[in-house]
């Protein structure tokens, strides 16, 4: 099954589920993406805008951002890009993804194949000058 992502941006909280992932020494959080309902659209027909690469080669990766703590949800707000950058582009938290039934893929297509390595990269933010 291909990987897609979601553009945070088309993706209200109300539309995330919470689920707990129970590991021996701990319990860890994840999120589904939900349809968009009438009810969380206020009555617009909206669709999540989904990406997915289906022509990529074994040299080249998809790097999917597991949490930002300048995002939306990671601060409190109500909608995950509501956080700019200096050059006006918008911060999520995380990267929604999910393997998906392609049916344009042939039956005898050889399966995903991944390598998931988590890493950490902490920094301090830059003072702003004020002039």
């Amino acid at each position: 099954c291909p990987l897609a992502c979601i553009d945070t941006s088309s993706v209200s909280f109300d539309e995330l589920r919470t689920f707990q992932i129970h590991y021996q020494d701990r319990i860890g959080e994840n999120y589904f993406a939900c349809p968009p309902s009438i009810a969380t659209t206020g009555g617009k027909n909206k669709q999540h805008l989904w990406y997915y690469y289906p022509n990529m080669t074994y040299d080249e990766v998809l790097l999917l951002k597991q949490w930002d703590a300048r995002g939306g949800l990671a601060r409190g707000l109500d909608k995950d890009c509501l956080t700019e950058n200096a050059d006006g582009t918008m911060v999520s938290s995380f990267t929604v993804h999910s393997a998906f039934m392609d049916p344009s893929s042939p039956e005898n297509a050889p399966p995903r194949e991944s390598i998931e390595v988590r890493c950490v990269a902490i920094w301090e933010e830059e003072e702003k000058n004020e002039e």
